[in-house]
């Protein structure tokens, strides 16, 4: 609690003040796209219905809710393409949460970029040294998403740095928070894995606008015999000697985030460059193919659950139908998760080619990060060529560009937003710190244009 509270902007590293802008910018790129998806068009129909209080935006529909559930609205439209940033401290996606909890207080309270890009960063890191007591295990043994389960905290401890609450204050939220906190990893693949992340960010904006009312709870969540580990990582290891680091190391400099060049789960990403290299430098077709192996750790078998999917969501976690695309087609966009585009019969004739298995040498070697993979694949004409990928596109060894950044956020936004709202967006977002108010941002996000169309055909 003492680094939410004593945390100071000027003492933050440049590189994580830079990583940060450029997560926030992603995601919110990200969320406008995602905000004419089926998850981000049906959680904005509940809330208009609802009719809350206006306090926030709800981006790309026009409408102002009550700050928490804009949080919600927002926080599951971000992740409703899953092409959203990842840290390798928590091992989940960091940005969906705190980009839609801090926009919508921020809104709410008149707060300014400085103060929203330095709450971001508290957020941060907590929820990124949270996850590097207990992560992988959490998720793998646990079955629990860290997007939500540790991304709640860290959520909060955001809102907490935003409105400047004290140490007590802080305390009583991250209590009210761990009785929020859920989240599985069973819904892979359906509209509820994006919802998680809505979820993270409205609960961060109740516990923390109870706890600034006087509510009361446990003084802190991780101390005691029914702390949040003993609980929700029970049986488990867990080193918090990370918390140690808090203030002194952090997370957004050394580590980063992995900015996603394709809107799928990031455990198929190295995959996916694999078979890319396969199809750019061996120019590797379908009608070539016998057989490919993927040989990759056991976390990443785990989340890539569909190798026979039927829908664009399921899609997204199936090394067997990315790796299919990415040889077919040379490159994986948005219009690549259409439930058109996985029940193509051609793709589907390929997909059952392939084949994954965990690979024990990779296994060993891997602790936190990129996850590697072993392609090997067999060719029709008696060749065996195989592709070892270490780290994916995206990652901080493997940056995108800021060319690619911008053009990221320009696709993605251009589905819902006029062309002089897009650039004026990004004009804010990538100054945020001399931003007065953040609502002259926020206000850029919201227009809806008729026409607008979810990249599965749905109208929005």
């Amino acid at each position: 609690m003492d680094f939410i509270v004593n945390s100071r902007f000027d003492d933050i590293p440049a590189k994580a003040l830079k990583v940060a802008r450029e997560a926030t910018l992603d995601c919110i790129g990200v969320a406008i796209a995602g905000s004419i998806e089926p998850a981000g068009r049906l959680t904005a129909e509940w809330a208009r219905a609802s009719a809350g209080a206006q306090q926030a935006s709800v981006w790309g529909h026009g409408f102002r809710t009550s700050a928490h559930d804009a949080a919600l609205v927002n926080g599951t439209a971000a992740h409703a393409l899953d092409y959203d940033d990842v840290t390798w401290g928590l091992i989940g996606h960091p940005s969906v949460s705190l980009t839609s909890c801090l926009f919508a207080l921020g809104e709410q309270y008149g707060k300014s970029g400085r103060e929203v890009l330095h709450a971001y960063v508290v957020g941060f890191e907590v929820m990124a040294k949270i996850g590097r007591t207990t992560q992988p295990l959490h998720s793998l043994e646990g079955g629990w998403h860290a997007t939500v389960t540790i991304g709640t905290f860290g959520a909060t401890a955001a809102c907490c740095k935003l409105l400047q609450l004290d140490a007590e204050a802080v305390g009583h939220a991250l209590g009210i928070a761990y009785s929020m906190t859920s989240g599985n990893t069973s819904n892979f693949g359906t509209m509820t894995k994006p919802l998680h992340a809505g979820l993270a960010a409205r609960n961060a904006v109740e516990a923390t606008m109870l706890a600034k009312s006087g509510f009361m709870s446990v003084p802190h969540p991780f101390d005691g015999p029914k702390s949040f580990h003993s609980v929700y990582s029970r049986g488990l290891p867990a080193d918090m000697s990370a918390l140690d680091e808090l203030g002194k190391v952090y997370e957004l400099e050394i580590r980063g985030v992995v900015t996603k060049p394709y809107p799928c789960c990031v455990s198929a990403h190295t995959s996916i460059d694999a078979a890319l290299r396969l199809h750019n430098e061996d120019g590797v077709r379908p009608n070539n193919i016998k057989r490919i192996d993927l040989g990759v750790t056991r976390y990443t078998y785990d989340k890539l659950s569909y190798h026979r999917p039927v829908t664009g969501l399921e899609a997204k976690f199936s090394a067997h139908y990315t790796v299919a695309r990415a040889i077919s087609d040379g490159q994986l966009g948005l219009n690549t998760f259409s439930d058109a585009a996985v029940q193509d019969a051609d793709i589907t004739k390929l997909v059952a080619h392939v084949h994954m298995n965990v690979d024990e040498e990779i296994e060993q070697a891997w602790k936190i990060g990129s996850r590697p993979v072993k392609l090997r694949a067999e060719l029709i004409d008696g060749r065996v060529i195989e592709k070892m990928v270490a780290i994916s596109k995206g990652n901080q060894e493997v940056p995108l560009s800021t060319d690619e950044l911008l053009t990221k956020f320009r696709d993605c936004a251009i589905l819902v937003l006029p062309p002089d709202a897009i650039e004026g967006a990004i004009a804010g977002l990538t100054d945020l710190e001399n931003i007065p108010n953040i609502a002259s941002v926020v206000a850029l996000l919201s227009p809806k244009p008729e026409g607008t169309r979810s990249i599965r055909g749905v109208r929005a």
